[in-house]
Order: structure tokens, then sequence, then C-alpha cells
């Protein structure tokens, strides 16, 4: 029989954010580089809100975005603060990222059943900095392969063009309208958390390992 491999969205599903908790650590950040936290603050969200889409789909470098807006902040040695604040920030995304209380657990009984899950997610990130983040988090080891919006040039639904190969073989795990209706006109199987769009759902990741055993039997029949 065959199983199913998990082409799953990041954040909202496994990770969840925190938005007072960036603060701390912007806070945190400025008070260990002498910089006014309320004028970082301000530039980083006009920023964000002018070219997050720019640096999400990589027309715009993450690192040269960082550098960019220190450059607002400290004309000398924003290329430094640049550096440093990115290190900062995944050493400590733990202040801002938390995750699913049940995501350990179920990640844990995915891989012993032996499903291959692949992370796709939309971020200013590059691929490998989403990994430094999860591996932080302690849940890097349970994922085959890890993909950022960055990398791939394009957001959900878009970039599942990417995946077509797997729509024979993977099912994917989101929770925006958006990202399951795409998936499902590229023929994937879609399963929702918390969301009725999709052609199964779950109100919380417990249910994830029993569903996905069921889909088993729709792989092993052609579906």
């Amino acid at each position: 029989m065959k199983t199913p491999i998990l082409l799953t969205d990041l954040v909202g599903i496994w990770i969840l954010k925190n938005d007072k908790g960036y603060e701390n650590l912007l806070k945190k950040f400025c008070k260990e580089h002498n910089l006014n936290f309320e004028v970082l603050y301000k530039t980083r969200e006009e920023f964000l809100s002018k070219y997050r889409k720019l640096v999400r789909v990589g027309k715009i470098n993450y690192y040269e975005f960082e550098e960019k807006l220190f450059k607002q902040i400290d004309k000398k040695n924003y290329k430094k603060l640049a550096r440093e604040y990115i290190k900062f920030e995944i050493k400590n995304c733990k202040m801002f990222l938390k995750l699913d209380k049940n995501a350990k657990n179920v990640l844990r009984k995915l891989k012993r059943i032996g499903i291959k899950i692949i992370g796709i997610t939309d971020a200013i990130k590059p691929s490998k900095l989403k990994k430094e983040e999860l591996k932080i988090l302690g849940i890097l080891k349970y994922f085959d392969k890890i993909y950022s919006s960055h990398d791939l040039k394009c957001e959900k639904p878009e970039a599942f063009k990417h995946f077509k190969n797997l729509v024979d073989k993977a099912v994917f795990l989101g929770h925006d309208d958006d990202e399951i209706l795409g998936a499902t006109e590229f023929g994937f199987l879609t399963i929702g958390l918390k969301n009725k769009k999709a052609n199964t759902m779950i109100r919380s990741l417990k249910q994830l390992v029993e569903v996905l055993q069921k889909f088993r039997v729709n792989f092993a029949t052609g579906r």
C-alpha cells in the first residue's frame, strides 16, 4: 500500500507567530546595538509593506533587503548591522515563533509510519535560513525538504507548479483558502486545518495521522 507524501505549509500549521514577541526581539536587538527602537520598528514596517512581496519571490535578495533597511538607520555601519540582525533574529526566533502544541508529537508519528514530509512556505528568508529556524525550534529533523518562496521565485498557489510531479503521490496540508484552492486546481488532494474548502478538514493536528492513513487507500487504488 502506497504511503502519501505530505506537502505542507509551515506557518499557521506547525509554527505560530507572535507579533508582540517580535517587537520584544527588536527591542532587545536595539538595546544591544544602541539603536532607537521606534525608528527601527517604523522603518521595518514601512519596508516590509513596500518590499515584502518582491523579497518573498526573490526579486530582491533577502540580504540586500536587510542592508537597504539598515542603511536608513546607520549609513556607515549598515552592512554590519544587517549581518548582525539576520544572525540575531535566527538565534532568537523562539521569541516570536512557537510550535503548535501537537507539532512535535504528530511529526514524530508521521515519520514513524514512513511519511515523507516536504515543507513549503511563503517567506522573505531563503530556504537555508528557514531550515536554521526549524532546527532551533526542534523540528527540522522531521522534514525531508524545505522550500521557501524566496528560492522558488513565486508564492503559493503558483509555487505548486514546482511540485507537479508529486500530484499523484502527495497530499497538501494548508489553512488558507488561496493555497488550498490552488493546490486543488493543480490536482492535489488537500487537507485543511480548520478550513472546509479542502477535500478533508481537520480541527487539530492530532487528527492528521489518522486522516493520512485513510489517504493511503486513495493512493493505493489510484484515487
